[in-house]
């Protein structure tokens, strides 16, 4: 969890709803609806997939999720070492793999074994930027980190929708072997916002850096 230092005096309703004024804050939010509609965008139809593509039954895809929630764990566990120091890093180093992973799942389908690596690392990654995002965001609102935690969420949850209707609009236009393809575009969007933020948080930490002694300005 982040290192959160709480104020001696609670904050008021209007000083915590002052922060969607803040454009980074804002971008952040962005960033948790884009990485979640990305990873929704396959993972709402990957039992589908692997009936339908791989041609497994009902038992094997079963077992086959089972794995990927658990492989989370370790996912879970990388993020929390890294995340606190770089919030918006996690999303680049376990976003990146993300989208290849995403991108090689109907090309591999049918070979069994390197559809097993290519899960695990997205279920891996997948796991981490749950966790990632969800301290980014309270990092970034560092006056309100529960607000931050409440706009993470709805950010998330509007991506999750979002995702399940983008995949289901590939679904019906372009096949149920483009889906996969489709988050991977999606969680590539994230990755540019990523990178936007990026840039943005260092101007503001070197503009700033004159009043913070010892601040680090490249640090996201």
């Amino acid at each position: 969890m982040p290192a959160v230092h709480p104020h001696e005096e609670p904050v008021s309703v209007n000083r915590q709803l002052a922060v969607l004024k803040d454009p980074l804050i804002v971008g952040h939010v962005v960033l948790s609806m884009l990485v979640f509609a990305g990873m929704f965008t396959a993972y709402t139809y990957l039992a589908d997939i692997l009936e339908k593509l791989a041609r497994f039954d009902g038992s094997t895809v079963g077992w086959c999720l089972m794995g990927f929630g658990a492989v989370g764990l370790l996912g879970n566990w990388l993020s929390s070492r890294i995340v606190d120091k770089r919030p918006l890093g996690v999303t680049l180093l376990f976003g990146s793999p993300m989208v290849v992973a995403m991108a090689l799942l109907v090309p591999v389908i049918h070979q069994h074994a390197l559809l097993g690596i290519v899960l695990v690392v997205w279920g891996i990654c997948q796991a981490a930027l749950f966790t990632g995002s969800h301290v980014r965001v309270m990092k970034a609102v560092t006056q309100a980190p529960a607000l931050g935690a409440s706009l993470n969420i709805s950010g998330a949850n509007i991506g999750i929708g979002l995702g399940a209707i983008v995949g289901g609009r590939v679904l019906d236009s372009y096949g149920l072997a483009n889906v996969g393809l489709a988050a991977a575009i999606v969680v590539v969007l994230a990755l540019t916002t990523t990178l936007v933020l990026i840039n943005v948080t260092r101007s503001k930490a070197k503009a700033s850096a004159a009043t913070v002694p010892g601040g680090c300005v490249d640090c996201p």
